[in-house]
């Protein structure tokens, strides 16, 4: 028995709309002849395996807030740093106060090492008595572990006990003037450790102390003569100052004692010497030649050979 053309759409409806009320809309898109995807329901995602899915992220691999640091750090221009900090009595630029005053925050440690300890408060301060008493020396031994490590000065420089130091020594480079008067204030500032002196104020310059110049020894451009014409590097000591405390650099890998350590590019390509900051992660690359490699000034500052 043939069934009535009417019959067989009435019946197609009827099967649609229960496929709707039972909620399959797989089987509705079939019957309505529905486009892909407008469907009601689609069908339930297989599972993902436990490897595949994400994992929760760990708080030491969220993205940290950058540090903040003081605002000096930003400012390359020197007399713009120069006019920031703060001067001692007799004009020199006074580190200590800047340090003190929160001015700058060098850092004891390169990025990835760990802090080492810091003497903050160490109050093993004393007086070295001169033949008269215009000529004791206050010696703040507080204010130099805040910036060096006590290998800085001993026993290499300094042993432990018993040692004299005389003005003679200072004027030379050796004793206090391993840094005085190459990177800290000189020995003309005689009422910063002589303080019953009485001297003029304002009477010296601020300046930076301890840029270096270097110069190329004749093995390097014998090898390479190419190298004659290129300018030899420049070393600003104020700007590493500023983020850095001595203890950072010194006396590892860098010695005290000028020209004492060879400085040379290939431990630099290594990861050495300069290369431990310069790398484009703590500091600029290697590569950024001409931010070293600068013209001399017509009087150029210390010459490291």
């Amino acid at each position: 028995m043939r069934v009535p053309r009417i019959d067989r759409l009435n019946a197609l409806a009827a099967l649609a709309a229960a496929a709707l009320l039972l909620s399959c809309g797989k089987a509705a898109g079939v019957f309505l002849d529905l486009p892909e995807g407008e469907s009601q329901e689609q069908e339930p995602p297989a599972a993902t395996p436990a490897a595949a899915r994400p994992q929760p992220i760990s708080a030491s691999a969220l993205p940290q807030a950058q540090e903040e640091r003081p605002l000096i750090e930003a400012i390359l221009d020197a007399d713009s740093v120069r006019a920031l900090l703060p001067r001692d009595r007799a004009g020199n630029l006074d580190w200590v106060a800047a340090l003190g005053d929160g001015i700058i925050e060098p850092r004891a440690d390169l990025p990835g090492e760990a802090e080492p300890e810091i003497l903050s408060g160490f109050a093993y301060d004393f007086l070295l008595k001169g033949d008269v008493p215009m000529f004791d020396a206050y010696f703040p031994h507080s204010a130099h572990a805040e910036w060096s490590s006590c290998r800085s000065c001993h026993p290499g420089i300094y042993p432990y006990r018993n040692t004299e130091t005389t003005m003679d020594e200072v004027n030379r480079g050796e004793s206090c003037g391993r840094c005085h008067g190459k990177v800290a204030f000189p020995a003309s500032t005689c009422e910063r450790c002589h303080t019953q002196m009485t001297m003029p104020e304002k009477r010296l310059p601020p300046e930076f102390l301890g840029d270096l110049a270097f110069t190329r020894d004749q093995d390097s451009t014998a090898a390479a003569p190419s190298r004659s014409a290129f300018p030899p590097a420049r070393f600003p000591h104020w700007v590493h100052r500023i983020r850095y405390r001595c203890m950072v650099c010194h006396p590892e890998p860098f010695s005290e004692r000028l020209g004492a350590t060879r400085m040379t590019m290939s431990p630099m390509q290594k990861g050495e010497l300069c290369g431990r900051c310069h790398d484009n992660r703590a500091a600029f690359g290697l590569v950024e030649c001409n931010r070293c490699h600068v013209p001399q000034p017509a009087t150029p500052p210390d010459t490291l050979q």
